[in-house]
């Protein structure tokens, strides 16, 4: 019985000098670790007088004393003066609004359907088929009433029926029926 308590004695004092061992390698590094962020390089911090942006020219501003009211021996509040509209390249030019261009209505989008699957793990294994084929393909889930939760896997959008039809062709070869699907926007 003496046997068994001295070999529980010595495993005892290995996993204490053990842990010991442990913190003592965990301290060391978290102080490095310490050191390095506080007095390391730092990539992003300017530093020195060559660091700082060049002016092109100084703006001489007007500063406008602003008080709080309801103290004696205020003076009116005043409206500041903002002078960086000056700083502007271009000047007052670059204040002006610009004018956009007016945007083309597309009437409809064309996409293919290459499925549509009640069970979302049919859906995102054809979608993985179609990926490893090197076609980008997209899941939407769809709430059709009565009928219950569809899974539709689209391709698309596509410039127009021609483009579609040649992606239709190229599915058909790899034995993926699709259909043309055009909705409005």
């Amino acid at each position: 019985m003496s046997c068994n308590s001295g070999v529980q004695r010595d495993q005892w004092g290995g996993t204490l000098a053990g842990v010991l061992i442990g913190l003592l390698v965990g301290a060391v590094i978290a102080v490095g670790v310490a050191l390095y962020i506080n007095f390391g390089h730092k990539p992003f911090k300017a530093e020195g007088p060559t660091a700082r942006p060049q002016q092109s020219a100084p703006v001489a501003t007007q500063s406008v004393p602003i008080s709080l009211p309801g103290k004696p021996g205020d003076q009116p509040v005043g409206k500041p003066k903002f002078d960086f509209y000056k700083i502007l390249p271009g000047g007052e030019a670059a204040s002006t609004p610009v004018e956009d261009k007016p945007v083309e209505v597309v009437a409809e989008r064309i996409y293919l359907q290459a499925g549509a699957y009640q069970n979302p793990s049919d859906a995102d294994n054809l979608k993985a088929r179609l990926a490893l084929m090197g076609i980008e393909a997209t899941v939407q889930r769809v709430d059709l009433g009565i009928k219950g939760i569809f899974y539709r896997v689209r391709l698309g959008t596509f410039g127009s029926t021609d483009a579609a039809e040649s992606m239709r062709a190229r599915l058909a070869t790899d034995g993926i029926e699709s259909a043309i699907v055009r909705s409005k926007p």
